[in-house]
């Protein structure tokens, strides 16, 4: 075999990508001496280009397609062994208590039949429709499981010029509790003293005890412009007239009243689409002994309020049962079943 130093390679035997490098401007050009028995450079032009080794399939998997140049090559077979084989060739292994625990309860779990998996509870099928469980109830009657808060007398108007008057009201809400102290009552203009609290920006909220509920529904069922001329719902009903502090309205005395709130407009910017006024308590006035039994169940019913329910009939706090006056409510009738 000739020395290595005698070997050269053609440059234009090669494509330049495969040995060009930075700096190399230049190679040796004598041809190669002939290696076994044919020229390298034979053996190069001999070679099969890609494109048509792309046409035959692996050459283990069909011998007969493989080119004549390549059929001295022989490929090696693949070794098909199966698993009975090799747990029969190959030594036993030693298991650890851990290996021989696992595979153990794997096989008796294998062996087990299959539990089903657990049904779920709830099915949509199964979930009930809300007309199978509950009454329907019209909207226009929802009020009456919101309503039930104290029902309270609104005095608007001035004494001292004669214009004072009261109502019955339902509906009224806390919006918030200090800082200011401020609750929203609904109040449009079906009722007189709707003129007199956009006149005078102030009212008194009063809470009454049950003693004088029938006096109280009275009140809500007859409006000021039915009575005589000069006359009022104070005189009308017997209601002691008490002079405020803060504001110009009158309050409501006697052994019937738990408290009085001075309130004056705070925010009227909802009243000409819902009739929605807020106040702002300014001064705050409770009976003393009626306030204390209020809650205690003492003293028989003055210390108790009434939550409509806005159809007539009231809850009385500490009371079981219903206090039906609903056959007094003939201006709101339409509110009944």
């Amino acid at each position: 075999m000739p020395a290595r130093s005698a070997l050269r390679i053609p440059f234009r035997s090669f494509p330049r990508s495969l040995f060009h490098q930075p700096g190399v401007t230049s190679f040796p050009s004598q041809p190669l001496t002939p290696i076994a028995d044919r020229s390298h450079q034979q053996q190069l032009q001999a070679r099969p280009s890609r494109s048509r080794l792309r046409k035959f399939r692996p050459l283990h998997s069909c011998s007969s397609q493989v080119p004549h140049h390549l059929t001295n090559i022989i490929m090696p077979k693949r070794k098909t062994t199966t698993a009975a084989t090799k747990s029969d060739s190959a030594p036993p292994r030693r298991q650890s208590k851990r290996t021989k625990t696992a595979t153990t309860s794997s096989s008796s779990s294998s062996s087990s039949p299959k539990m089903p998996p657990p049904k779920p509870t709830t099915t949509p099928s199964s979930i009930p429709e809300a007309k199978e469980v509950f009454a329907r109830l019209p909207p226009s009657q929802t009020n009456r499981l919101l309503e039930p808060g104290p029902i309270l007398l609104v005095s608007t108007g001035s004494v001292k010029d004669g214009t004072h008057n009261l109502m019955t009201l339902g509906f009224h809400s806390m919006i918030s509790h200090s800082s200011p102290t401020l609750v929203g009552i609904t109040l449009g203009p079906w009722d007189h003293s709707f003129a007199l609290l956009k006149q005078t920006k102030e009212c008194v909220l009063c809470i009454p005890n049950v003693t004088i509920a029938e006096e109280v529904v009275d009140i809500g069922n007859i409006s000021a412009s039915d009575l005589p001329e000069g006359a009022t719902k104070w005189d009308r009903f017997g209601l002691e007239v008490v002079q405020g502090e803060k504001v110009g309205c009158g309050l409501v005395g006697g052994d019937g009243v738990i408290g009085n709130l001075e309130c004056v407009v705070e925010e009227e910017g909802m009243v000409g689409e819902y009739n929605f006024w807020v106040v702002k308590v300014v001064k705050g006035w409770v009976d003393k002994g009626n306030w204390e039994r209020n809650g205690k169940g003492e003293g028989g019913d003055k210390g108790r309020m009434m939550h409509h329910r806005g159809d007539g009939s009231f809850f009385v706090g500490g009371r079981e049962g219903v206090l039906d006056l609903r056959g007094r409510m003939g201006k709101w009738r339409m509110l009944q079943d």
